[in-house]
């Protein structure tokens, strides 16, 4: 009966050393899941954190200023004439507002000169949406997907999709659509020299790249970081003689455009 009793209460014992054991095995397991699960979490925040989504290749930061050397070459096919102009254009990110969406907007004050020396005269105003996904830009009531987020190598979009009228410079517009154009990110963090300074961390945006014998639409922009649009090229020319000269030679019809940013800051 006695080694019975002992028997039973070394069972109990080891019974209970036993819940005590597993409790604490559990209480360990518990605790080291919690311990990994809070890793798991903070490595996923750190890693979403640290992906460059690209929103500083377009300031935002209202007093934000550009100031641009614009050249263009304007062909005229009633007397086969050309026009060489240079003026300057400064942008200048103003207020906020909301837009006709309901979204919040900032407004892009617009100032041109013939030279560097005299006053800005007013031009116009342009507006700007950016989210965590896109910026658009509205210019002149025309509504354009300027840039993505993320900004990879390679990501396509089509930037002019919201633009449902043809604008004035598309040369064909029964037979060519701007909304057809496919925005294509080309390069990116990229060493740049605009001719006039140089950006060590810039993107590459070929907005359309297309031409025939008889006509050449190229478009391209390149952003920097913390500076915004820094250079632009378009091309929008037709032209039935001379096939095989230079287009910039023998273009009959339409407009060559290049912009340069020659100085940036804020106000």
């Amino acid at each position: 009966m006695v080694s019975l009793c002992i028997k039973k209460q070394f069972v109990l014992e080891e019974n209970n050393t036993l819940f005590l054991v597993l409790r604490r095995c559990a209480f360990v397991t518990g605790f080291i899941f919690i311990i990994f699960s809070t890793i798991t979490a903070c490595k996923k925040e750190t890693d979403v954190n640290k992906y460059d989504m690209g929103y500083d290749y377009l300031p935002y930061d209202s007093g934000t200023y550009v100031i641009y050397k614009v050249d263009s070459i304007i062909y005229n096919d009633f007397d086969y004439s050309r026009r060489y102009s240079t003026v300057y254009l400064k942008e200048k990110i103003g207020e906020q507002f909301l837009d006709n969406l309901g979204r919040l907007a900032k407004r892009v004050n617009r100032y041109y000169s013939d030279t560097l020396t005299t006053n800005w005269d007013w031009y116009n105003a342009a507006y700007i949406v950016k989210t965590k996904t896109m910026v658009e830009r509205v210019d002149d009531n025309l509504r354009y997907v300027k840039m993505i987020f993320p900004n990879d190598i390679n990501s396509k979009w089509l930037g002019n999709r919201l633009i449902t009228i043809p604008p004035p410079y598309i040369l064909d517009s029964t037979n060519y659509y701007l909304s057809d154009w496919k925005y294509t990110i080309k390069e990116r963090d990229k060493y740049y020299n605009n001719g006039y300074h140089i950006f060590d961390s810039t993107l590459l945006i070929s907005q359309i790249q297309d031409s025939t014998a008889i006509f050449k639409t190229y478009s391209v922009e390149r952003y920097a970081r913390n500076v915004g649009l820094i250079y632009s090229e378009c091309w929008i020319v037709t032209g039935e003689i001379n096939i095989g000269s230079p287009w910039e030679d023998r273009a009959e019809k339409g407009f060559i455009l290049r912009q340069y940013a020659i100085e940036y800051g804020k106000e």
